[in-house]
């Protein structure tokens, strides 16, 4: 078994555990200021990030997320100063911009919260213990994120979640992301190992999820997945079509479904198409995954299946699953 497999079949039990301290979690956020919010990180920690921003806008909430190294070199500290609260994100901890990121911004520490899996990092030690947060997501083996990545998802929507009013039920998805990475994917990923253009699209809060597929894909399997938000693909991407792709849809029930129903029967008859989805979307080949989830948690268990494709995509393709021929684990240069 891949170290990859090995981490991706622990995620249940991770966010298990880690859901279990929500009740301290939510404590422990109190004292967080909400009143602008900046989420900011690198590869899979900003993918991650992505998702508890588009919960807060939607709950009303000033909250934007960034790449961190576009952060440092193109925006000025009075700028950064306007956020009330800023999220570092960092599976490590430390990273090379987000060791660069403090020390220019030394001023604003007391603002700043780290989200982490090392309470041992150096990022960790210029922050006292209630400014840490940790994703308990274990010892994380392969290249590819798994486990911390959704355990961020996860952490950062509990935090979210108590500054809002509004709830998220997060007791189903341990077994839903179970039944998900049962699913035998052999013929999606015979599918997408094929010499033609692959392409995803999602809206609203899989949009984090897409882009970290995007990633996953270029990590594990050593191929290139290209990824659209759902309206953006109708402006000009559509042409791609001509060639006849394949293409992946997530489309949970929730505020675009009926839009992505809509693209689905646009676009169904130029591509092999296949979406996720928690709902019947009619003629299109669905995989059904993420029953009874809202929305804000459906695409989980769809990058599991995503996960599982891709793994077994790198093995077809003579790879070792999560393991770096030019990347590593911890990037410690921009």
């Amino acid at each position: 078994m891949s170290k990859f497999m090995k981490d991706m079949l622990e995620q249940p039990e991770a966010v298990r555990k880690l859901i279990s301290t929500s009740d301290v979690l939510s404590a422990k956020a109190e004292g967080l200021d909400f009143d602008k919010v900046l989420f900011t990180g690198m590869g899979a920690s900003f993918h991650a990030a992505e998702v508890a921003a588009s919960f807060l806008r939607s709950s009303g909430v000033d909250a934007v997320s960034s790449e961190m190294s576009e952060i440092i070199a193109y925006s000025s500290t009075e700028l950064i100063k306007k956020y009330t609260t800023i999220f570092l994100i960092s599976q490590s901890g430390e990273s090379a911009e987000l060791v660069r990121f403090i020390e220019d911004n030394r001023a604003l520490v007391p603002r700043m919260v780290l989200i982490t899996n090392s309470g041992r990092s150096s990022a960790s030690r210029n922050f006292p213990d209630e400014r840490v947060f940790l994703l308990n997501a274990g010892n994380e083996r392969s290249l590819g994120a798994t486990k911390t990545f959704v355990n961020s998802i996860v952490l950062m929507l509990i935090i979210a979640a108590s500054k809002t009013a509004r709830q998220i039920d997060f007791s189903k998805l341990p077994s839903r992301m179970e039944e998900a990475l049962a699913l035998d994917v052999s013929w999606l990923a015979t599918l997408l190992s094929e010499k033609r253009e692959r392409i995803l699209v999602a809206r609203g809060f899989g949009i984090g999820v897409g882009r970290m597929a995007r990633l996953m894909f270029a990590e594990v399997a050593k191929m290139s997945l290209i990824f659209y938000t759902g309206a953006a693909f109708r402006h000009g991407p559509v042409e791609l079509l001509i060639d006849r792709p394949v293409v992946l849809t997530l489309n949970p029930t929730g505020a675009t479904h009926d839009l992505m129903q809509e693209l689905h029967s646009d676009i169904s008859d130029k591509c092999d198409l296949i979406t996720l989805s928690n709902a019947n979307n009619g003629s299109v080949e669905t995989v059904y995954i993420s029953e009874g989830l809202d929305e804000i948690l459906a695409s989980i268990p769809m990058m599991n299946v995503l996960q599982k494709t891709v793994e077994e995509i790198a093995r077809k393709r003579g790879f070792d699953p999560g393991a770096g021929v030019y990347g590593t684990k911890v990037t410690t240069k921009e």
